[in-house]
């Protein structure tokens, strides 16, 4: 049987993918937008967005929901690089009304802004009571939690999605900026971010270009929701927003993980964007059968408005699901290499966020993305070289110079030459050294894992430096592997500080891509 195929660029594999979801009749209407390190590079829209029969586009506004969380945590962060606030103070500084009891370690401080921010402030999951609410007033929600709210557990411990313990956090910026969290997000992000199209009024949109939400009546038919505007809740989800804005969104929030790549908009510094992209509450991890039959691994947690996926295979990858009634939307980004997706849809039926993790699996796929980028340092590749000489032929001095006190501290230098000469005599002897850009891996600017050739199998080493200025070699580790071992059942890492891998894992690390400095 033939195994040609023409070849489809991954943009038309993405819009028929999104565009069957609509054929299918999971929604009136979808739009969504690739994005790569430079910004928007594709988008695609399919069905209707409204009752003007407007086919929704990269400037269509859908509300955006829970994806507004994000705007907020950098709100907060802004607040707190001003000096503002503390994200480990507690919510009562600012908000003295706010009561909760039931923890089981009742009474028990209150939430501090940081667990708020993760969702890990002792608050239930709320998702089903918020949607009908997100019209009530700042007033009344404070008289409630002033009243008094139940912790499900104590805080701090656990993770669990609150969306009132969210929107608290806007209060926050709002109490210490003096001005509404919507004014504080709009002026200092918004606007200087370009982001024209993003705001907290769906009233305020050209309706023509305003996506409207539906759901199925029991006919069968597509039923259209009043857009609602949300007012206490606008923090935790008032936002609405289109594909060319998110992709801004992402495209900035995305660099600050990718050295000299800058939109020259430094709202918020590049290292408080990275403390938004990096897990503050744990999810339990888990394995999912999914719809189509394949199996979904999740491991990853809540970082600060955004969720935090630690892929098998790519690494990190950042996003943020959104829902209301209507509505169901997904943006999701690969800080590495910049690219994601951001996919609106005007419908709560069906599974788009879904669809959204596997097409942007396929993006990555397409552009064989690694999991990160490591850059050794010259030291490192310099102690490879060396390492490799005194495995080829032992010199004391040269020894002394390239490892730190502790080699012979951990093990006498004769035993580990007693151990050389013994893993040599069983591979060896030793063919001709390897490129220095062939490695087998490396986890960190400091290590460096490569292999040595032998007529009868090969040698893998690994050398990892100390911190110090000059740095020396602190781990020097072998081990031998016979001609008869597949490549596939070979260590690629074999540093005792990650035993726990063992010799066959399912991690992203091997797919990380190493740099050679001066190559």
């Amino acid at each position: 049987m033939s195994t040609e195929s023409n070849a489809i660029t991954i943009q038309a594999e993405l819009d028929a993918a999104f565009g069957a979801y609509v054929s299918a009749d999971q929604s009136p209407g979808l739009t969504y937008g690739i994005v790569t390190a430079e910004g928007l590079t594709h988008s695609a829209g399919f069905g209707r967005a409204n009752d003007f029969g407007t086919v929704p586009n990269a400037d269509t506004a859908f509300p955006i929901a829970s994806m507004s969380k994000s705007f907020t945590a950098a709100a907060v962060l802004i607040a707190r690089d001003r000096g503002l606030l503390s994200l480990d103070d507690p919510i009562t500084k600012f908000l003295p009304d706010f009561r909760a009891t039931g923890a089981p370690e009742d009474p028990c401080d209150p939430p501090t802004i940081r667990m708020l921010l993760s969702m890990s402030g002792g608050l239930t999951e709320d998702n089903s009571w918020v949607d009908p609410q997100i019209g009530m007033n700042e007033a009344e929600l404070m008289r409630l939690v002033a009243r008094g709210l139940k912790y499900s557990h104590t805080p701090g411990t656990v993770y669990e999605y609150s969306n009132v313990g969210f929107t608290l956090t806007g209060f926050v910026v709002a109490k210490v900026a003096g001005t509404s969290i919507q004014d504080f997000v709009t002026n200092e992000i918004l606007t200087p971010l370009g982001m024209t199209s993003t705001s907290f009024s769906p009233s305020s949109h050209d309706p023509a270009i305003l996506a409207s939400g539906h759901s199925l009546d029991p006919e069968g038919s597509w039923r259209p929701y009043d857009i609602r505007e949300s007012d206490s809740f606008a923090a935790a989800g008032g936002m609405v927003s289109t594909v060319r804005d998110l992709s801004v969104w992402m495209t900035w929030l995305g660099e600050a993980f990718r050295p000299g790549k800058s939109l020259g908009v430094d709202v918020l510094s590049r290292a408080s964007r990275r403390e938004m992209q990096r897990i503050e509450s744990i999810i339990p991890p888990s394995i999912g059968l999914q719809p189509g039959g394949m199996w979904n691994v999740d491991v990853g947690g809540y970082a600060l408005g955004l969720h935090v996926d630690h892929d098998l295979h790519r690494g990190v990858i950042v996003g943020h699901s959104g829902g209301l009634p209507g509505y169901l939307l997904h943006m999701r980004w690969h800080p590495e290499s910049g690219l994601g997706l951001a996919v609106l849809t005007n419908s709560h039926r069906g599974s788009p966020v879904a669809l959204a993790r596997e097409c942007h699996a396929r993006l990555l796929r397409a552009y064989d993305t690694p999991s990160e980028t490591i850059v050794l340092w010259e030291e490192t590749v310099a102690a490879r070289v060396a390492a490799e000489q005194l495995i080829r032929k032992w010199n004391d001095d040269n020894a002394d110079r390239l490892f730190a006190e502790n080699i012979d501290f951990d093990r006498p230098i004769v035993d580990r030459r007693a151990e050389i000469d013994a893993l040599v005599a069983s591979i060896g002897p030793l063919r001709d050294p390897r490129p220095v850009y062939e490695v087998l891996s490396a986890a960190t600017a400091a290590d460096v894992t490569w292999s040595i050739p032998g007529e009868r199998g090969e040698l893998i080493c690994m050398v990892h430096l100390n911190e110090l200025d000059p740095p020396r070699v602190q781990e020097f580790v072998l081990r031998a592997v016979p001609s008869d071992r597949p490549r596939s059942a070979t260590p690629f890492d074999i540093s005792p500080r990650r035993a726990a891998m063992g010799d066959v894992s399912l991690s992203a690390a091997p797919n990380a891509r190493v740099v050679i400095p001066n190559l």
